[in-house]
């Protein structure tokens, strides 16, 4: 376990935290940490995709020859920055003085993290679709060498069902000697802390934004898909942070947050591709381009976005080309003839409210007496652009709910499922509270 740990770290700091120095060199330090993690095991299992379609087997020594090569182009154009950066962190520790309600509050974050990678590094993988599904391929592609064989002799479309973010990240423990890849969800977990506390540095201050990030880590629901093998954690993590470099964009215009967003929601794609809560990004950010005069940014946007996002498509077109075609126009006949089924309607608002909305709870709570403030204090324009971002995906939310209605017959009886694949606004809704307690009060 020791060598894929290792391994494991070294995809994190030697392609993740180059990467993120090239893109966003003025990145706040502590969220590059976590923002590494995410981008070196995003773009790393998809060269282990690309490189084996192109007849690369999946081996150990393969994967460092690929880490290599990736890792020594990458510091060979950023070796200042890195010893800039790594210089500027032990700085940015010794000069750190918290106090009581800092301590208290990173003690708490602590004790969530260690216990979740007590947890995933004693217990192996045991959750039905984990085991049956995304560590099934992992171990089937570590032991065959190549995934387009592997997923041919299987013949079912069940293992073509999501993409293979999750598997791949088996493969590489289980190539590089591994018994256990649970580890790799409680890394996503600190990812997800480390990156999130730095998109509140943006406009915060260190006490709000650590309260913020000890909210979010200690929510149940995320606490524990960090304990166990399923995509939600990674596409929360993908996808709600990818939505927030956005609006860092829009609001620093700062090309590379812009980028970073992209390759987020594009790996988000990469995890998970039936969720449609993409094309709000992209909408956003082609009306804000229109509205600014800015159509390099939907070009930017676009070259960062869709081959990461076609490439699993592209995939399912070579290896099944017949998937899904006859049904998709019988779906899209039916939505379109039922689009003013307002009955349907209702009955979809209802499941959302029952399954998704009271489960979100305090945290959706504080989301809307924070946009309920900002409406009275007629401080909205402040804030505008995060609302619009929060408010499109819950659009979306409905919308593709509606189509989900259509397409499966029993969608209404996997309301787990859905609340989910909706954990993507608990990062949203906190930080947009975030937003608006930092710029309203003197806290």
């Amino acid at each position: 376990m020791i060598q894929a740990i290792t391994f494991i770290l070294l995809i994190t700091f030697g392609i993740g935290l180059p990467l993120t120095l090239l893109i966003a060199p003025k990145h706040n330090i502590i969220g590059r940490l976590g923002l590494s993690y995410l981008l070196g095991i995003g773009i790393f299992t998809l060269l282990m995709f690309t490189t084996n379609l192109l007849g690369l087997k999946l081996t150990f020594v393969n994967n460092i020859l690929i880490f290599l090569i990736v890792s020594l182009s990458l510091i060979f154009f950023g070796k200042s920055r890195l010893k800039d950066y790594w210089r500027e962190l032990r700085k940015s520790f010794k000069s750190y003085h918290p106090d009581l309600t800092e301590k208290v509050s990173l003690g708490v974050i602590g004790y969530f993290i260690v216990s979740s990678f007590v947890n995933t590094l004693y217990w192996p993988v045991y959750i039905w679709d984990a085991l049956t599904l995304y560590d099934f391929r992992g171990h089937l592609f570590a032991q065959t060498g190549f995934i387009k064989n592997a997923i041919t002799t299987l013949n079912s479309g069940y293992y073509l069902a999501y993409p293979l973010l999750t598997s791949l990240s088996h493969t590489i423990v289980y190539l590089s000697g591994g018994t256990n890849p649970q580890f790799i969800y409680s890394l996503f977990y600190l990812s997800l802390g480390l990156t999130f506390y730095g998109l509140l540095r943006e406009f915060a201050s260190k006490k709000i934004s650590i309260l913020f990030t000890l909210m979010l880590l200690t929510i149940p629901q995320i606490f524990n898909q960090s304990v166990v093998s399923y995509t939600n954690l990674p596409f929360m993590s993908f996808f709600s942070l990818g939505a927030i470099y956005f609006y860092v964009w829009d609001s620093k215009r700062a090309s590379g947050y812009l980028i970073l967003s992209a390759i987020l929601i594009g790996l988000s794609t990469w995890t998970r591709s039936t969720e449609p809560f993409w094309l709000g990004i992209f909408g956003l950010v082609f009306v804000v381009a229109i509205f600014r005069r800015r159509l390099l940014d939907i070009i930017i946007f676009s070259i960062f976005f869709f081959p990461i996002q076609q490439i699993w498509k592209y995939f399912l077109s070579q290896i099944s080309p017949q998937i899904g075609t006859l049904g998709q126009v019988v779906s899209y006949t039916s939505i379109l003839v039922n689009v003013f089924n307002f009955e349907r309607w209702g009955v979809v608002a209802n499941f959302l409210y029952q399954n998704v909305i009271r489960n979100l709870g305090p945290v959706f709570i504080l989301f809307v007496t924070a946009f309920v403030y900002s409406l009275i204090t007629k401080k909205i324009k402040k804030v505008f652009m995060i609302y619009l971002i929060t408010f499109t995906l819950l659009a979306m939310l409905f919308v593709g709910t509606f189509i989900f209605s259509f397409t499966f017959p029993t969608w209404s009886e996997i309301p787990d499922s859905a609340f989910r694949t909706a954990m993507v606004f608990y990062p949203l809704f906190l930080y947009t509270a975030s937003i608006v307690v930092s710029k309203f009060t003197l806290f």
